[in-house]
């Protein structure tokens, strides 16, 4: 007579996988590796360069951009102007989004993109871009879905493992970071934290104390993977399958 599911107890259910597997006893699994942890007091270096070998390690592309110092031909230095900064910062992104012409692109709302004015950068070059922030949601979807790709920036990066942290305070970054095939996020140097508990603690300081704190917030590490399908990893099925970060080191 077969047992009921209601009389079937956990032992029996492990002891059936066991027998299925040609085992005896339940197999210890090997610890995983720690974090290496990185100090609190770790300068910006460090942390760029944490951040930078956890992202590529999960198929993100990372550039750095510096206005700091600049080594010339001679041998001496000299400082990047601001004006020509901002300029190489827009070429970087069109040269990305280049690959892409002849779709839009979608900004999320922004400050520093309006501040540099980005969509009329980018429209100087030949780039159809829109500020993703219209009032008909279902039809910002629609279009967001037939965009090349989705610019935000970030609220934070986190080092130990390569991850951008988006949250719903700018206006519609999670809608822009998700539904374009390509995702660009822009962020400054100095947000890039060690660990996710100093990242939660930046958020909790920065917005849920405030009246209206944030509704939602993404955690982002590396372009949309799953295997779901027979154990097959599978890119940008679920969301971006190209993810780029400019880090500002300004």
């Amino acid at each position: 007579m077969t047992a009921s599911p209601h009389s079937i107890d956990q032992h029996t259910v492990l002891d059936s996988v066991r027998s299925a597997l040609g085992r005896d006893s339940t197999v210890t699994p090997a610890p995983l590796d720690p974090f290496i942890e990185v100090e609190d007091k770790a300068d910006v270096g460090e942390l760029i360069s944490r951040f930078t070998q956890e992202a590529e390690a999960v198929r993100t592309q990372v550039h750095l951009l510096s206005d700091k110092l600049q080594f010339v031909a001679d041998g001496g230095e000299q400082a990047v102007d601001k004006l020509k900064f901002v300029g190489q910062v827009i070429e970087h992104i069109a040269e990305i989004c280049a690959e892409r012409k002849g779709q839009e692109i979608a900004l999320s709302g922004a400050q520093l993109f309006a501040e540099i004015d980005l969509p009329s950068a980018l429209a100087a070059r030949g780039l159809a871009a829109f500020v993703g922030d219209g009032s008909n949601h279902d039809d910002l979807v629609a279009r967001l879905a037939n965009c090349g790709v989705g610019i935000t920036c970030a609220d934070c990066a986190i080092a130990e493992t390569g991850t951008l942290v988006l949250s719903s305070d700018e206006r519609n970054a999670l809608l822009v970071s998700l539904l374009p095939p390509v995702h660009i996020a822009v962020i400054r140097a100095p947000q890039i934290v060690a660990s996710l508990d100093q990242a939660i603690g930046k958020l909790s300081q920065e917005h849920f104390g405030r009246d209206d704190p944030a509704h939602s917030v993404s955690f982002i590490t590396g372009p949309s993977r799953t295997s779901d399908v027979e154990l097959v990893l599978t890119i940008g099925v679920h969301g971006p399958k190209e993810l780029h970060v400019i880090i500002l080191e300004m």
